[in-house]
């Protein structure tokens, strides 16, 4: 079974998508493409040895032959991960069948006893229909719901074989994206944050907003989605960032705090990400210590060599970095002893039931704690009244964002708000 396991390059999958989605296109019909990974391969092969590895990934080529039977169907496309087509799909619907039997099949077949790891088959998914989308904006989708399935959420097929309205609402917008991104119709708002202790400022979240004439405004994460479908997520980031430092250096003499800009996860491992900061921060003067990163946890999680990596060559150039969403990525007590960040976010839906649970509370408190501990400063977001916050300082939280002070404000507002709000005490003042 050599052919199962040779690896076909990224480029070469690419070109048989290509044809594929042409087909697809010719001849109005649907095209799907199932990711198969088998996610835990690593460490099977660290505990049983790599002959067994290699036996389960030949017997999930196999099987994923059996199935597809149609020649240029399976494509084994990095080193445990498979590509699936399901090629003249005439109802999107039938992709469920597709991937209940796959799943299904695969857990029969590769389970050999009780006292094997047993192997996680996790799988992404897309449509494409009648071939409207790119062969690289088809992978990306698919990459990116196999990406959502390793974090832990349930894979979306309803979503996918959902009415035919939202998909022509959300095509339109992923053809607006590009143009969007080269014309600058992006904007950020700022929302700021405020030391628990002193009561000042001391810095601002800046956050992604686009305005579409004929839609409103199109939510943040379907943003960075479409960025990432479209193969843009670099791009986003360039102009995310390259907006920040630049509003850093209008406002000198009027602002003088950092600014925190959010790296999406799939850039987490990027081998251009720091050189593309370091020239950012060149290019509008600005100090790095001005400058903080925040990362999301499951991003670094999801492959922590590759994310702790990353972390280091932007602490490197003298960043501050931030790990955002912190308590939704399942990470363990050394993960305190080896990430390279200053800060960690508390997630919003921890703050959110603060004061109604105990057990919530006792938590909050380990995690601030544990971060004191190893010199970390915490931030708690999504605080939006007074006894919430009053709850943070009992637990010597550290700085806090929310509500309660300001909405998400536009570069203007932000300065006329800090103006006012400069030299207030905490509890004094608030928006």
């Amino acid at each position: 079974m050599s052919d199962v396991l040779h690896l076909v390059p990224r480029g070469e999958f690419l070109e048989v998508l290509g044809g594929a989605v042409d087909h697809a296109r010719e001849g109005e019909e649907h095209l799907g493409l199932l990711l198969v990974d088998l996610g835990n391969l690593a460490a099977i092969n660290h505990r049983h040895g790599y002959d067994i590895g290699d036996g389960l990934l030949r017997e999930a080529g196999s099987q994923l032959l059996a199935v597809g039977k149609l020649p240029d169907t399976v494509f084994r496309i990095s080193s445990h991960t498979f590509a699936f087509l399901l090629r003249q799909l005439n109802n999107p619907a039938f992709i469920a069948l597709a991937v209940n039997r796959i799943q299904r099949l695969l857990d029969e077949s590769l389970y050999i006893d009780a006292d094997m790891l047993p192997v996680a088959v996790k799988i992404g998914l897309t449509v494409n229909r009648a071939g409207r989308q790119p062969a690289h904006a088809m992978l990306m989708s698919a990459e990116a719901s196999l990406s959502q399935v390793k974090r832990g959420r349930a894979l979306q097929i309803d979503e996918l074989i959902a009415e035919e309205a939202p998909r022509q609402r959300n095509l339109v917008l992923e053809q607006q994206f590009s143009q969007a991104l080269y014309d600058n119709d992006f904007e950020l708002y700022f929302q700021p944050k405020i030391d628990l202790r002193s009561g000042q400022v001391c810095g601002a979240e800046a956050l992604l907003r686009w305005s579409l004439q004929g839609y409103g405004s199109v939510p943040p994460e379907q943003i960075v989605q479409m960025a990432e479908t479209s193969g843009q997520g670099y791009e986003l980031a360039h102009w995310v960032v390259n907006r920040a430092l630049r509003y850093l250096r209008e406002w000198r003499g009027s602002w003088e705090l950092p600014l925190a800009v959010n790296i999406q996860a799939g850039l987490v491992n990027h081998p251009d990400l720091a050189n593309m900061i370091q020239g950012a921060l060149a290019i509008w003067g600005a100090s790095p210590a001005m400058l903080a990163v925040e990362i999301t946890e499951d991003a670094i999680i999801e492959d922590k060599e590759a994310g702790f990596s990353c972390l280091k060559q932007l602490r490197a150039l003298g960043l501050q970095l931030s790990i955002d969403d912190f308590g939704t990525g399942y990470s363990s007590l050394s993960y305190f002893r080896h990430i390279p960040a200053t800060e960690l976010k508390i997630d919003k839906s921890f703050i959110s039931r603060l004061l109604g649970d105990e057990q919530e509370r006792a938590l909050v408190r380990i995690i601030v704690d544990i971060a004191h501990l190893f010199g970390l400063t915490v931030v708690a977001e999504g605080v939006e009244d007074s006894a919430t916050l009053e709850a943070l300082r009992v637990l010597d939280c550290d700085v806090v964002q929310g509500y309660f002070f300001a909405r998400p404000l536009p570069p203007q507002e932000l300065l006329d708000w800090y103006a006012k709000r400069r030299g207030a005490a905490l509890d004094d003042t608030r928006s």
